[in-house]
Parts: structure tokens; C-alpha cells; sequence
């Protein structure tokens, strides 16, 4: 069936078909400048990839970040152009890494873009890892990890309408910055503080964006500490190594951020993206299983797309610690080729599908646009509506 091995961690006769999910896709958004249209064709496939999914009744569409590459680096504008060209399917980022981006500015980007698609916006976050500090001029002296913490905790305040600063009370000047001793003043409703004038928030502020708001963990403890925070939980192709397997590693970061959820309006929502890939024909097969045994031999930097720069190794950045309990170099979703019943056969398998509340498909940055149009659409017919899948529902 599959590249390799798949371990059932539970007897699939122990398991129930998962229902009651959304189905996702997750795109790099690659594209080579010397293909025919360049780089703006390579923008615009990713529009139409959402144009289509929406159609096949798709719930989500994520697209990565990544500078410097031949990938989408700017998600958000990209979401803007894809939501006027679609209406129902949820608009994600997956992830916007913010120790490398204004704070107050990206809420001021994600709030436009929310308005301009409809509320569809799915704002996907995480700290991201260092290396670029030369290149954007970080003036922060404090390790990376810690000062892209407080940048997202700067951009939740934002996103929430908290007070960030004062205009000078009755004479022109320059804005005080509001002092977190004191208590900043949530709700963008016109405060004044006494003396301070009148209060400065993230404009415009869209109440409903700050619980749209997902967290890429990187360990069971950034997990736990995104649930304390009131964020869902993005869970990528590749995880912590804590010695439970990739599935494993990843149903203890799910369970970790269930049991410190504390809110109490609604259930936390996870999402898990896996690599499967059902054939229907020949031409599929040698594809697909081309690009395991390519991912088996390069890892993450397999099926890039030509001028592309291979991934940085997690090993070389000293800057960032391994996840707490890491028992060495990071694990990979295993990729799963085979006939339509097969991957729905592994999918219930796996203990970390069955507990999340969406399934995403990673699509391979170095297969062409009609080969993951294509993809999509044999995983919505052929596995999502087998596994329970209702796209009237998404």
C-alpha cells in the first residue's frame, strides 16, 4: 500500500469512521519565475486551487509563509485576492511567523483582510525560528524565542481592541504608551483614562477575529500554553520527536491542549495535516510513489519547486531549544500512497486524525497545479466521504 510501514497505534476494529470533520488543503504556494507565467501565475494557481476546493465543498484552505524562497510571502494579501473570488471556504494562514513582523501592523493587515473577506479569515500564528536577524534588523537583545513570545502576545492584545496607547490630553505631542501596570482597557469603546487622553487601539477592530486565532506548537508545552491563551491548535506534517511516534507526539499535544482549555463559550478546535495520496490510475501511482521515496531520502526539503532554497535544519538553529521532552531531531508524517480504501483505512488509524476536527492534505510544493486540483478532488470523492465527510455541512 504505502512508501513505508504504516503502525496501526489502535486496532482499526476498535475505531469508528471519524465524522462530523471539515476537510482542508495546505499549499506552499510554489512557483518558479522561468515557468510559463512566472511568478504571477504561480500567485494565481493558488487562488484557483481555493476557487475549486470551495466548489468541492472543502471547509478550509491554509497557505504557508516563507521568505526569501519561491513561495507565498505575503499569505495575507494573497487571502485578500483568493476571498473575492470565492464565498463560503474558510481563508487560513498557516503560519504567519510573527518573530519576524510587527505585531500591531499584522493585526492591522489581518483585520482589513477579515472585512474584505467576509469574516473568513482563519489567522494562523506561531513565534516561527530564528536566522534572519541581519537581514530584518532585530534590535532585540533578548533570545529569539522570548521576544517573538511577546510579539504574539502584543498581537493578541491587539487583535482584542486592547488600549496600546494615549493621544496627549488637549495639546499636540507625542502618544504615551499605555503602562500594562495599570491595567489596559479592553474593548475599543472610547475610554479615557483620567489624564492620559484618549486611548489609542488597533484600528479596524473586528470583534470576532481575536477567536479565529490558531497556534502552530512547536512541543506538548507550547500546546497547553496556546490552550491558556484561547487559541486552537494548527498541527503540521511534521512534530516534536517525545517518543511516542509522529501520530503519538502529536495526540499528546492535542490532549495537553484540551486539558488546559479553560474557556468556557466554546470546544478548542485542532487541525492535523497529513501527507496521503490515493491513486486511480497508473500515472497517479508512479507519481505519487515517486514523491515518497523522494521525501523518504530528503525529508521536508523533497518536491521544491526549481530556483528553490532547501529548508534550514531545525538541528543548526541554536537558537532554537528542542520542545520540552524532545528525545532528538524532529519527526515527519509518514507519506501514505495507495488505493482509496487503503488511505481510509490509515487515516482511522491514526489516534491523532480521529481526536482533531479537521483534516488537511499537504500538497506537494513541487507537483504542478492540475496534479493537486487533482489530488483534492480524489481525496474529497474517494476517502473524506467514506471517512463520514459531509461537505453540505463544511
Amino acid at each position: 500500500m504505502a512508501n513505508e510501514p504504516v503502525t496501526l497505534l489502535e486496532p482499526a476494529r476498535q475505531r469508528n469512521p471519524r465524522t462530523g470533520f471539515s476537510l482542508a488543503f495546505l499549499t506552499n504556494g510554489a512557483y518558479s519565475p522561468s515557468a510559463p507565467g512566472g511568478s504571477a501565475q504561480g500567485h494565481r494557481d493558488v487562488i484557483e486551487l481555493f476557487r475549486i476546493a470551495e466548489q468541492l465543498g472543502y471547509g478550509r484552505g491554509w497557505v504557508r509563509n516563507r521568505h526569501f524562497d519561491n513561495y507565498l510571502s505575503s499569505p495575507l494579501t494573497v487571502i485578500a485576492a483568493a476571498g473575492q473570488h470565492t464565498s463560503r471556504i474558510r481563508l487560513g494562514t498557516a503560519i504567519i511567523p510573527v518573530g519576524y513582523e510587527h505585531p500591531i501592523r499584522v493585526a492591522e493587515d489581518a483585520a482589513t483582510v477579515d472585512l474584505l473577506v467576509d469574516g473568513r479569515l482563519e489567522l494562523g500564528i506561531a513565534t516561527g525560528i530564528p536566522g534572519f536577524d541581519p537581514i530584518f534588523g532585530a534590535a532585540d537583545a533578548r533570545p529569539f524565542k522570548e521576544s517573538a513570545a511577546d510579539k504574539v502576545d502584543r498581537l493578541l492584545e491587539a487583535l482584542a481592541g486592547t488600549v496600546l496607547g494615549y493621544a496627549p490630553a488637549g495639546t499636540p505631542g507625542p502618544a504615551t504608551v499605555a503602562d500594562p501596570a495599570e491595567g489596559r482597557v479592553f474593548g475599543p469603546a472610547g475610554e479615557h483614562a483620567p489624564g492620559r487622553g484618549t486611548p489609542y487601539y488597533t484600528r479596524p477592530y473586528v470583534p470576532g477575529l481575536r477567536d479565529r486565532i490558531w497556534y502552530g506548537p512547536g512541543g506538548v508545552d507550547s500546546a497547553a500554553h496556546a490552550a491558556s491563551q484561547g487559541l486552537d491548535l494548527l498541527l503540521s506534517a511534521i512534530g516534536p520527536n517525545i517518543g511516542l511516534g509522529f501520530e503519538g507526539g502529536q495526540r499528546a499535544q492535542i490532549d495537553a491542549h484540551r486539558e488546559a482549555w479553560t474557556r468556557t463559550d466554546r470546544a478548542p478546535r485542532v487541525s492535523a495535516h497529513r501527507l496521503f495520496f490515493p491513486f486511480v490510475n497508473d500515472g497517479q501511482r508512479a507519481l505519487y510513489r515517486a514523491y515518497a521515496d523522494l521525501r523518504d531520502r530528503e525529508g521536508a526539503a523533497a518536491s521544491r519547486p526549481a530556483g528553490s532554497l532547501p529548508p534550514r535544519a531545525v538541528e543548526s538553529r541554536n537558537d532554537a531549544p528542542a520542545p520540552s521532552g524532545a528525545r532528538g531531531p524532529g519527526l515527519q508524517s509518514p507519506v501514505v500512497v495507495g488505493e482509496p480504501d487503503e488511505i481510509v483505512e490509515y487515516l482511522r488509524s491514526d489516534v491523532a486524525v480521529q481526536a482533531a476536527d479537521e483534516l488537511g492534505i499537504f500538497l506537494p510544493p513541487g507537483f504542478s497545479h492540475r496534479e493537486n486540483l487533482e489530488l483534492i478532488e480524489n481525496i474529497a470523492e474517494l476517502v473524506a466521504k467514506p471517512l463520514g465527510w459531509d461537505p453540505a455541512a463544511a
